[in-house]
């Protein structure tokens, strides 16, 4: 490197500290990201009173003033008219209270086209194998016939797209249409020109009309379904995924309507998307095509790839200043450690877990992010109703609240309550403000987690990765003091751990486990690990190059001779560093500068001494099971599923 380059490099990191030191002040002052805990912001339940326009903004902005923030709808892209009352409301309320949170909302899968239907093209839209037409097409014509109509239903919105002299099919003069009805012998009855697209006349069998993969409208008011976004579509000036960018720089860039808000969470974007759609049978075509063929496979590879693209290319025009999230407590979520500051999940651990069985699974997904996310780090989690099948949702039960909220205070995250218990409102929950105590009662954590068990020791582990054996398909090699497993050629890297236990047990395991990074196609992608027994629920972590300790509880495994199978997403060489075992029952414990909280997360009653951690000879206030009676002595119980917060007097 010449002089002259050294020179230029040096200023260039000199500016990118100095910005990122004055960037680090803006969001610092939020009240949200300081060292106190517990932490809680309200999950849209602001919306609908401050979309009323007969709710003044004083009344509505003293309602909601309590917490220390909010994560709300302000735009249009799936709620009609959050983007007229509603928002004028909640930038005014960002203006008087700046240290509170102002976190936009925005579905990041799909959304109602009348929503800046201009910003993108036709073929930013994912959409199902369609069928062509048979007869001539007028630009005037409503009623015409296809080649099967079985790939089509009563509401769907599609494309009508002209074939070119090659066969080829010519989206950029592509027509949005809407079926109004299905007749017999192949027939349709459409409604065109959608969408300001232009009417055209086609020949016989020069037409080609794809249906939207979309969704039902959500809100009550709207009849327009939501389209899905396409994120396989990177084209030569950036594609889809920049155009995203750009339309939402409209909102939330400097100077622009939102630029006051904090950031922005992508509700349900996905790290990659299916070939196939629960509304039918009819695959999606992801390379525009107009069949289904291998190569919609090799497109469908791209969707993830896209998704990086837009968010790196968002984090990049939005800068530091601004806080980036999306889902993650699913599998198909996110993944792009780096760039965002962390993720919102949704009933956590999983929004299919309302008995929370898959407890490991949540602490290590929010672990991992604390570790890799774009600083300042931030997830939160939110707690409503939990579903009980497709149509009913219903109130959690106590312990299971209280068992969420213990996890935001073992994981570091914000509580965001969304549904007011019995005798409770939203936001006067009494493990997060006890015995009306402001937010923070708790103070600072003093250090992590960990878990003790039932005779109130730390659970001391020792390693067993010398017992792991190969799964058929993979290969096991013992390197530089570890054991390495790497799965065969397109198989999963598979290995196993035997354990024998005397009767049914709760077992937990303990591992640090990186990847070869050498061996696999995505270097700055982590893995999914997958853990199992074969009498419990499935636990996981996120896995990569860089040192991670995560853990999988068991609770009532079978007695007998047992097999916990970890299992990889793919082939890539994975290294075993450590990996331990402990058989009993076990608690989760974190200790604070007021109080401690302690979390129960098995299926078994469980009686903790805590004379070491209660400060003033077991006096003390206290949330949970009892509530009300005071600790007189050091001993805790607490029951299954369940938690309990106390504050040294």
């Amino acid at each position: 490197m010449t002089n002259m380059l050294k020179i230029l490099f040096a200023m260039a990191i000199s500016m990118l500290l100095s910005s990122s030191i004055g960037i680090a002040s803006e969001l610092s002052s939020l009240s949200i990201l300081n060292d106190k805990y517990p932490k809680a912001i309200y999950f849209r339940n602001a919306e609908n009173s401050a979309a009323n326009p007969n709710i003044s903004y004083q009344k509505w902005a003293k309602r909601w003033s309590k917490l220390d923030g909010m994560v709300v709808k302000a735009l249009d892209e799936e709620i009609p008219g959050r983007s007229i009352e509603a928002q004028g409301k909640f930038i005014q309320y960002k203006k008087d209270n700046p240290s509170k949170l102002m976190l936009l909302h925005f579905n990041g899968n799909a959304r109602d086209p009348n929503f800046d239907f201009d910003a993108f093209k036709a073929e930013d839209w994912t959409y199902f194998v369609g069928t062509h037409s048979t007869s001539p097409i007028t630009a005037s014509d409503t009623r015409f016939s296809v080649v099967d109509s079985n790939v089509f239903r009563g509401a769907d919105d599609l494309a009508l797209v002209p074939l070119k002299d090659s066969g080829d099919l010519d989206w950029q003069n592509a027509e949005q249409v809407k079926i109004i009805s299905v007749g017999k012998g192949n027939t349709i009855h459409v409604k065109r020109g959608l969408f300001g697209s232009k009417p055209i006349s086609h020949k016989k069998g020069k037409a080609y009309l794809a249906p939207h993969v979309s969704q039902p409208p959500l809100a009550p008011e709207s009849q327009q379904a939501l389209w899905r976004y396409n994120f396989t579509n990177i084209d030569n000036d950036g594609g889809m995924p920049i155009r995203l960018t750009k339309n939402l720089l409209q909102y939330l860039g400097k100077g622009q309507p939102l630029s006051v808000f904090d950031g922005v969470e992508f509700d349900v974007l996905a790290d990659i998307r299916g070939l196939k759609h629960h509304s039918r049978k009819t695959p999606i075509d992801y390379n525009f095509d107009g069949k289904a063929s291998d190569e919609d496979r090799v497109f469908q590879q791209q969707y993830s790839v896209g998704v990086m693209r837009f968010l790196t290319s968002l984090r990049q025009e939005l800068g530091d200043n601004k806080l980036i999230l999306a889902d993650g407590n699913e599998l198909n979520q996110q993944r792009a450690f780096g760039i965002l500051n962390g993720i919102e999940s949704e009933t956590w651990p999983s929004h299919w877990d309302p008995e929370i069985d898959t407890w490991s699974s949540g602490m290590n997904r929010h672990l991992y992010w604390n570790e890799h996310s774009h600083l300042p780090s931030f997830s939160y989690i939110k707690i409503g109703l939990t579903p009980q099948n497709k149509k009913l949702k219903n109130k959690p039960q106590d312990n299971h609240r209280r068992l969420r909220v213990a996890a935001s205070l073992m994981m570091d995250a914000v509580a965001a309550p969304a549904y007011a218990p019995v005798g409770l409102k939203i936001d006067n929950w009494p493990e997060l403000s006890l015995k009306k105590r402001q937010l923070g009662w708790l103070g600072k954590p003093i250090g992590p987690y960990s878990y003790m068990d039932d005779q109130s020791k730390k659970i001391t582990q020792h390693d067993v990765s010398g017992l792991l054996t190969a799964a058929t398909g993979t290969q096991k090699v013992s390197i530089e003091g570890a054991v390495v497993f790497k799965g065969s050629k397109g198989k999963t890297t598979r290995f196993i751990l035997p354990i024998e236990l005397d009767k049914p047990s709760n077992v937990i395991v303990s591992a640090e486990i990186v990847l070869n990074r050498a061996n696999t196609k995505h270097p700055d992608r982590a893995n999914l690990l997958t853990v199992k027994t074969s009498s419990t629920h499935e636990q996981m972590s996120w896995v990569g190059p860089e040192n991670f300790i995560s853990h999988y509880g068991f609770n009532s495994v079978s007695a007998g001779k047992q097999q916990v199978i970890f299992e990889l997403e793919d082939d890539t060489a994975i290294k075993v560093r450590s990996l331990s075992v402990f058989i009993g029952d076990y608690v989760a414990i974190r200790q604070f500068e007021h109080g401690a909280v302690i979390a129960n997360p098995t299926n078994n009653d469980n009686v903790l001494n805590i004379e070491k951690l209660n400060k003033n000879n077991g006096k003390s206030i206290r949330s949970g099971p009892q509530k009300g009676k005071g600790m007189q002595s050091s001993i805790v119980e607490v029951p299954a599923k369940d938690a309990v917060f106390y504050r040294h007097d």
